[in-house]
């Protein structure tokens, strides 16, 4: 099938840093179709122009009118979500503003005009559209773009804090232009410094370093926004949001045990802290082998043993159901927002968390160990 965008009321600014008639190619290209087209005025110097975008990997060709093979057309002026494109995609059909036509998948051999009513079967009850035709309708449209990026393995404290905040920082940044591999490194930069506060040990220090843990806790969800946003998501920007977290995690926890001692709480804080971070890299690592067996850098892939295993690999008997109730209390998003309220409670509850992160990671590690000798270590097959 071919993918077709006519430019005709396409509008003149860009929506989330994407020209309208682009971000439907490319969502046409992610769903499968065999090469694009452009029709309207300007249709030939455009995808020209559009041809040299990285993100385009299939053919864009200028059009005077529609194809004769198979094709999905699309107005300029409308925004379609996933869901829209795959029901117009599953056979031929007229998707209707009233008694506009704003989508159509046409068969072989029409005759017709790109997106007249050629008498296909009508899918006026979907949802998952808009036009963007002012700057009302770009605004709804924005914000529709933006809670759709929202995801429902969030936890709890990223439904109610992070997830909102970080939705604010990527509706500021999807417009400059940035790519998000650089937003990433940034944001490591930022749990780094926190880390290196943690050091310190004084009551500042570890409040301040606490309030950058979990500003690096928030600003983490903005890079994948931003890949979802733009179509900039790659298995480099997986592997360094994966990597980045977790350097986090354990350079933060191994500068708060450093700070803790010299603060005279040894040797509890250097027993907490070794045990963790130990325990954490021996169980990214055999989690890393995993994710490069598959070939993807998402640790939501790993199939842990409890909770929301991807694979279904792992029954959950006994303890491990007990584990998967406790989960939530696992998740990075509650965890780090935990360690914020401790560091800013003073030492003794810094302490008393930094010892938490040693028996978290622990359980992690135990489960890693328990998903691998369910599997005896067997690798998934590369996707």
């Amino acid at each position: 099938m071919i993918g077709v965008v006519s430019l005709d009321g396409a509008p003149a600014k860009d929506l989330a840093g994407l020209p309208l008639p682009l971000r439907t190619l490319l969502l046409l290209q992610s769903e499968g179709v065999e090469w694009l087209g452009l029709v309207g005025d300007s249709a030939a110097e455009t995808a020209a122009r559009w041809s040299a975008d990285d993100r385009l990997r299939i053919p864009l060709r200028a059009l005077t009118g529609a194809p004769p093979e198979e094709h999905l057309a699309v107005r300029g002026d409308t925004l379609l979500d996933r869901s829209t494109v795959r029901a117009l995609a599953a056979s031929p059909a007229v998707l209707f503003d009233q008694t506009e036509v704003l989508a159509v998948h046409r068969r072989p051999g029409h005759e017709g005009g790109l997106l007249d009513d050629g008498g296909e079967g009508s899918l006026r009850d979907l949802s998952g559209w808009r036009r963007v035709r002012d700057a009302r309708e770009a605004s709804a449209a924005l914000e529709g773009l933006l809670q759709s990026l929202r995801k429902p393995q969030d936890g709890m404290v990223s439904r109610a804090i992070n997830r909102t905040l970080s939705l604010a920082v990527t509706r500021a940044l999807c417009g400059t232009g940035l790519r998000p591999n650089t937003v990433s490194i940034g944001i490591l930069a930022i749990g780094a410094a926190g880390a290196l506060l943690a050091t310190q040990g004084t009551p500042g220090a570890l409040a301040m370093g606490g309030l950058l843990f979990q500003a690096q806790s928030v600003l983490d969800g903005c890079d994948g926004e931003l890949a979802r946003l733009t179509f900039r998501g790659s298995k480099a920007g997986e592997w360094i949001d994966t990597v980045g977290d977790d350097l986090t995690n354990y350079a933060f926890f191994a500068g708060l045990s450093v700070g803790l001692t010299r603060a005279g709480h040894g040797p509890w804080s250097m027993l907490f802290g070794a045990v963790g971070v130990l325990a954490g890299f021996v169980a990214s690592g055999i989690e890393y082998r995993y994710l490069l067996a598959l070939g993807t850098g998402d640790l939501a892939k790993y199939p842990l043993g409890f909770g929301d295993d991807p694979t279904g690999a792992v029954e959950e008997r006994g303890m491990q159901r007990l584990l998967a109730l406790a989960r939530p209390l696992f998740k990075r998003d509650f965890f780090v927002f935990a360690t914020m309220l401790a560091t800013a409670l003073g030492q003794i509850a810094s302490l008393v968390m930094l010892g938490a992160f040693a028996v978290g990671a622990l359980v992690t590690l135990s489960a890693v160990l328990r998903s691998e000798w369910s599997r005896r270590g067997a690798l998934p097959e590369r996707r």
